[in-house]
């Protein structure tokens, strides 16, 4: 009983007690509107902890053929799948942040949003 009790607490404790991950940098994420276009301004406000990118903000957009593309506040348009880059869109790569662990933030929240995008690409 004592080993099932431990388990338990073990289990809330690796999970942090159902809260999930905080970064103070990045207080609860401000949730983007419903998309009414093929692009649509996004910032790290909107991704929280989960944003991928050094720079704050920009927009997502996806084109023709289901191409998911961010564009940084400088106006250059980066390839953020293989259908983007196929099409001559630069790599992501130079945008990218990494996380306290060192590696790379995952696209995937990011590429996501993007892609329900599409609904309104023509």
């Amino acid at each position: 009983m004592v080993g099932v009790a431990c388990c338990g607490a073990l289990t809330i404790s690796a999970c942090g007690g159902g809260s999930g991950p905080k970064d103070p940098a990045h207080p609860s994420p401000v949730p983007l509107p419903e998309p009414t276009s093929s692009s649509q301004a996004i910032g790290s406000e909107n991704l929280g902890y989960l944003w991928p990118f050094t720079v704050d903000r920009g927009t997502i957009e996806c084109r023709a053929g289901e191409q998911a593309v961010f564009v940084a506040p400088d106006g250059k348009a980066y390839a953020l799948n293989d259908k983007s880059e196929q099409a001559g869109m630069p790599s992501i790569e130079p945008l990218r942040a990494s996380g306290s662990g060192g590696d790379k933030i995952s696209l995937g929240a990011l590429r996501s949003r993007t892609l329900q995008l599409c609904q309104f690409a023509r």
